[in-house]
């Protein structure tokens, strides 16, 4: 029981911490990817890798190699899910995806 306090502590955590985000148009920017390094860390990095260093080894997609210009691309595969993911709609809300996104953006693009 205590680890699942735990996980909905992270979640109420995570939510908080993106709604701040959300809210401060000056505050975007690095703060929304490090909101998106916290979602990324809880519902991405067991598949796709610590800090986007996937070391699968082939069935996994490496978010690295997502150009700039793919966000559409990115934001239709994990709603719909593709290959092996699955589909995360009902789970992230449009503004986790965009700190993902931001925070993918702000590890490769460096």
């Amino acid at each position: 029981m205590v680890g699942c306090r735990n996980g909905v502590l992270a979640e109420i955590l995570m939510v908080l911490a993106l709604a701040v985000v959300m809210s401060s148009p000056q505050a975007r920017g690095q703060t929304l990817a490090d909101a998106g390094a916290t979602v990324y860390a809880l519902r991405c990095s067991g598949c796709h890798g610590v800090d986007l260093n996937n070391t699968s080894g082939g069935g996994v997609f490496d978010l690295r190699k997502l150009r700039p210009d793919e966000h559409d691309r990115f934001v239709n595969s994990v709603i719909s899910g593709k290959d092996m993911m699955p589909s995360w709609y009902g789970v992230l809300t449009a503004a986790e995806i965009d700190a993902i996104w931001a925070y993918i953006r702000a590890t490769v693009d460096r």
